[in-house]
């Protein structure tokens, strides 16, 4: 006996009588892992927008505000820098060592400064002192 698909009737549910049930685009496990995903990542990128700038000095947003073009900075991180960060720190400016338990980094633009800034294990970044 073979079951006809015009015979068989919808009751509210999307079930049919023939035991075979229409699932909703909505209601399916790849969407419902995509909007997860798609969540989180606004979410993470959101915090970074929101408290970027509280990570950035008073002296060196008004050195950004005055219009330096390339800015020497000491970076303070909440914890210690791994072979990703050392990397990120060389391609934003070149390192001139360790300063006071940050990174000293030199020849930063700001809009690089605005981009670290958004990094969630950036503790603070600040003008650097001139070297002696």
């Amino acid at each position: 006996m073979t079951i006809d698909p015009s015979d068989s009737k919808n009751d509210q549910d999307g079930i049919t009588e023939s035991g075979f049930q229409r699932r909703r685009w909505y209601n399916q496990r790849d969407f419902k892992f995509i909007a997860a995903v798609v969540i989180f990542v606004v979410l993470f990128q959101g915090y970074g927008f929101l408290t970027g700038p509280t990570r950035i000095g008073e002296n060196l947003q008004q050195a950004i505000d005055a219009g330096e073009t390339k800015l020497e900075i000491l970076v303070w991180a909440n914890f210690p820098a791994e072979a990703f960060h050392m990397e990120l720190y060389q391609k934003l400016g070149a390192i001139r060592g360790e300063q006071e338990g940050a990174v000293r980094l030199a020849g930063v633009r700001p809009l690089d400064v605005k981009f670290l800034s958004r990094k969630y294990w950036i503790k603070i970044m600040d003008v650097a002192p001139p070297e002696k």
